[in-house]
């Protein structure tokens, strides 16, 4: 009759920052020590797929996964690759979120006022911060909308709509600021 596995406490590392306890829970999670069954051990030496630099940079330019795997998981699910259109309306907002930024700043320095409370907030107590703020929160948005591209926003329509409207107002605000430029300056 075989025993069943239990892990042996492991001492306590010298000169180790962090304690034994974040030393046992890394080693754990990287399968360096004590902690797994024999089966998983053996699992882990007998793997045959390698992570490297190269498999990442090989999967990101030739994604496997372009469709669910059953029947009505073409919504429902995460893929490797994005249909170009995603990617370009991403892009294409976080672009013209930069040019508001520049063009708000510009015209703040012109003697606009910013409408926006909180953006306004974020500019008279720093500049750095605001275009930290707006760009890292729009780049944010954009990227996870990208992520669930093909779900449905509410059950209603698709999240990509969502995308679409966003860029549309965007390029509208931007074209709102041309006009304030044109008009005041």
């Amino acid at each position: 009759m075989e025993r069943p596995f239990q892990p042996q406490a492991e001492p306590a590392v010298s000169g180790d920052v962090h304690g034994s306890a974040w030393s046992r829970w890394f080693r754990r999670l990287t399968g360096q020590g004590p902690g797994l069954p024999e089966l998983a051990v053996e699992r882990r030496i007998n793997e045959r797929r390698t992570h490297s630099f190269w498999s990442f940079t090989y999967g990101s330019f030739r994604p496997r996964r372009r469709n669910g795997r059953r029947q009505g998981d073409h919504e429902r699910v995460f893929l490797d690759w994005h249909e170009p259109r995603v990617l370009y309306l991403v892009l294409a907002v976080v672009l013209m979120s930069c040019t508001d930024a520049l063009f708000t700043l510009n015209l703040l320095a012109g003697g606009a006022q910013e409408l926006n409370v909180i953006m306004n907030a974020l500019i008279t107590h720093d500049v750095r911060t605001f275009l930290a703020v707006k760009i890292g929160s729009t780049c944010l948005s954009a990227v996870l909308l990208a992520v669930v591209a093909r779900r449905q926003f509410l059950g209603i329509f698709p999240v990509v709509r969502l995308l679409q409207v966003f860029c549309a107002g965007y390029a509208l605000l931007l074209v709102y600021e041309v006009w304030l430029f044109v008009v005041y300056f």
